[in-house]
This record gives structure tokens, C-alpha cells and sequence, in this order.
């Protein structure tokens, strides 16, 4: 997996940023006019260092055609985060119905403690190593 910084979400957060109140991702990213790919993207979540405590985190993709998100924001997929996993978590294509902008909205089923490190993104190949 080769990393390309404007189709990345997050990189290197700390998963403790994540609680029972749904925050989004740092980074908002483009798809130009909207639409999907012939052959979409993957969504790549990797946990670099494990979060020692807490729960889950649930992660959404969304999509809209305004870069603020503000209406008509549409929810592609759902994935989960388990506490303590370490390493690819998530490699998946991403849904079809794609509009012109996308960004993560990330949940915690309870308040996740310790060292935990998120990065997530659209790479175009998960089988190389990150």
C-alpha cells in the first residue's frame, strides 16, 4: 500500500480522540465531479499502535456533494474498529454512489484510552505493505 496524502483521512490519530460522541475525520477528500469509478478505490483503516482500554469504534464513509457537509450527506459503508487490533483492520472497495466529496465519521462505543493510532484513506492497492 502505497500512501497518497490527499485522499487520506486520518493519519496517525490518536484513537482517544474518539468517544461516545461522533467526531469526523481531519481531512475532507475530493472526487472531483462526483460519481463512481469503474474500479473504485479501497478504503484502507490501519491501526498502528493497539488502544489498550475502551471501546470500539465505529467508522462510517460518508459522501456529499458540498464540501461542508451540511445536507444530503449520504452514508456508503460502516466499519468497525475492535479495541485492541493492531495492523489492517479495513481493506475494502469503496461502495458505489459516490458524490464529490467523502470523509469518515468515527464513534466510539465507550471512551478509548491508550496509545491507539488510526490512519485511514482511498489507496488504490492493499496488498503491498503500508
Amino acid at each position: 500500500m502505497i500512501p497518497d496524502y490527499e485522499n487520506m483521512f486520518l493519519n496517525k490519530k490518536a484513537a482517544s480522540t474518539y468517544g461516545t460522541t461522533a467526531a469526523y475525520s481531519d481531512n475532507v477528500v475530493g472526487n472531483g465531479n462526483g460519481g463512481s469509478a469503474y474500479d473504485p478505490p479501497f478504503l484502507f483503516i490501519n491501526v498502528s499502535e493497539a488502544a489498550t482500554a475502551g471501546g470500539n469504534i465505529t467508522v462510517v464513509l460518508q459522501t456529499c456533494d458540498a464540501e461542508g457537509f451540511g445536507s444530503n450527506v449520504v452514508d456508503l459503508g460502516t466499519y468497525y474498529v475492535p479495541i485492541g487490533s493492531l495492523g489492517t483492520v479495513v481493506k475494502e472497495r469503496i461502495p458505489y454512489g459516490g458524490k464529490k466529496f467523502y470523509r469518515l465519521k468515527l464513534t466510539g462505543s465507550a471512551s478509548v484510552t491508550g496509545n491507539g493510532k488510526i490512519t485511514a484513506g482511498f489507496v488504490t492497492d492493499v496488498d503491498l505493505p503500508l
